[in-house]
């Protein structure tokens, strides 16, 4: 293997994705993110009220609104501004937008009206439209404050935006109940799928990708995706932020940036989301079975920054790789995350297929805190088929003596491991495992520190206890206390990344030297 010095391993990182989406102005939020209880928005303002409204009524006031949301959106003009103001009640529809907005900051807005506004779909599931709300290749398109909810058939969506376009912004809304059955134990087949968000790009070019979508503030639960994610961003997507969004209890993989499905119909070249950032959103409790599944999952998606998330109790914590053989993901990097308590590894890395791999990527600045509670054998780490794969700065305690395993039958080429800080159940560094299959196993960290197959592997790594504020599960505290040995002992002159903060959204370098895992103090 090719050995890669830290001032290149540091160059491969700033090299990487610094993409960043700029969230779409929204008239419906105010300054902390919340929805206002009064609002009057760019464009002609309409309002709806299921109790009062009729859909004869102009809807231009509270004392004349609409009774329905789709007939507030029927109204609106092709690239003009408007504002549905809807009202709190409950909406036993399925909406679409018929029209596209005029700008970013004068959109078609959906935002409710000071109150809980649930559309329901508990009545309206016997027809053929399986999405609950449909945007199909429009832009300039604001969800805001909507619950959607009770959504249950073959291939149920809550939110579907699929075709191509530009700025969709979805916010502080809440999806439950959605799913190809009611029950979060039955086990599906792989005809058995639904999406609370799905966000699908099938243009032929990347000019016809679905372009600035902006997934922030939601709140995703108790549904049944069979097969499917909670979350999903398919096919020619770029430019996406997925932000400060909790998502659990699903039987499935969390939150999921895919590629190379041919059901997209998009054209290889463009068929993968891309240019992306997943920042901030807490997952948990997203356990499939029939399968591992990520709280957060990269499958063939590419340039994607996982950044200061915090995922626990999933099937798996990150997983990264590419399902469709052939193709390649490449430049993910998974850093600054709170790690801990998932049933199998913390982070699986690579694809799992023999001719795909994830390339050119990092993993830097995580804490992994005991994982695999599922117990038996098995790593809070695993690669599987890497190439150019940077790994540094990140915390892995083990529940047991097992940190990493390369698993059997995949490869890790030009793999670098430095200033990472081990701590095992057996608290000493002569009972540590690194399991790399047939290119070797290493049982104490000074015989890991010595091999040659991984070069020059943690030559300043630490195996020291990391030092936290609290360690219990199941609520651990993961900050560093300012006795710590992670403090100002991570990459020297690292340089944070455009975009990258810590796990509370502060500098990522402080005191001159950038502590080891999620947390940086100001120790």
């Amino acid at each position: 293997m090719k050995k890669l010095s830290l001032f290149l391993m540091s160059a491969a990182l700033l090299a990487g994705c610094n993409k960043s989406v700029v969230k779409p102005t929204s008239p419906a939020l105010n300054s902390t993110g919340n929805v206002k209880s009064s609002l009057t928005g760019p464009g002609t303002n309409y309002y709806v009220n299921a109790s009062t409204g009729s859909d004869s009524n102009t809807g231009l006031s509270t004392s004349v609104p609409l009774k329905t949301i789709q007939a507030a959106l029927n109204k609106t003009t092709a690239g003009a501004a408007a504002t549905i103001n809807v009202l709190p009640g409950t909406y036993y529809e399925r909406i679409t937008f018929p029209n596209s907005g005029a700008s970013s900051a004068s959109p078609i807005t959906v935002v409710n009206d000071g109150g809980t506004v649930i559309i329901d779909g508990s009545t309206t599931n016997t027809g053929s439209n399986a999405n609950m709300i449909t945007v199909a290749s429009k832009s300039y398109i604001s969800i805001n404050g909507i619950t959607v909810q009770n959504n249950i058939m073959a291939y149920a969506n809550g939110i579907a935006v699929t075709g191509s376009g530009t700025n969709v912004d979805i916010s502080n809304c809440t999806v439950d109940n959605v799913g190809w059955t009611t029950s979060l134990t039955a086990v599906p087949s792989s005809s058995n799928n639904a999406h609370a968000i799905f966000v699908e790009g099938t243009g032929a070019t990347g000019a016809l990708a679905y372009n600035n979508v902006y997934v922030g503030y939601n709140t995703i639960y108790d549904c049944a995706t069979g097969y499917s994610e909670a979350m999903t961003m398919a096919g020619n997507v770029k430019n996406f932020l997925i932000e400060h969004n909790v998502v659990h209890d699903i039987p499935n993989i969390g939150i999921d940036m895919s590629g190379h499905y041919s059901y997209t119909g998009a054209p290889d070249s463009v068929n993968y989301a891309r240019g992306g950032n997943v920042n901030y959103n807490t997952v948990y409790n997203c356990v499939s079975q029939v399968a591992t599944s990520g709280g957060i999952y990269v499958d063939g998606g590419s340039y994607i920054n996982i950044q200061g998330n915090t995922s626990y109790a999933n099937g798996a914590g990150i997983t990264v790789g590419c399902e469709n053989n052939g193709y390649t993901a490449t430049e993910i990097n998974v850093r600054d995350n709170f790690i801990y308590n998932n049933v199998t590894a913390g982070i699986i890395y690579g694809s799992n297929q023999a001719s795909s791999k994830v390339t050119y990527s990092t993993l830097s600045g995580n804490t992994f805190y005991d994982n695999f509670s599922q117990g038996g054998y098995g790593g809070e780490v695993e690669y599987q088929n890497t190439d150019h794969l940077n790994v540094f700065d990140n915390i892995i305690q083990s529940r047991s003596n097992v940190v990493v395993i390369a698993l059997s039958g995949y490869t890790s080429t030009n793999l670098t491991m430095d200033y990472d800080d081990y701590y095992t159940l057996s608290a000493s560094s002569g009972t540590i495992t690194f399991d790399f299959g047939t290119a070797g196993g290493w049982y104490s960290f000074a015989n890991f520190q010595a091999q040659t197959v991984i070069p020059n592997a943690e030559t300043h790594g630490l195996y020291n206890i990391p030092g936290f504020v609290t360690a219990s599960l199941p609520t651990p505290n993961l900050h560093l206390t300012s006795t710590s040995a992670c403090v100002n002992r991570g990459l020297p002159g690292y340089v944070a990344a455009t975009g990258e903060l810590d796990i509370d959204g502060q500098a990522r370098v402080q005191n001159s030297r950038v502590d080891i895992g999620a947390d940086e103090t100001s120790y």
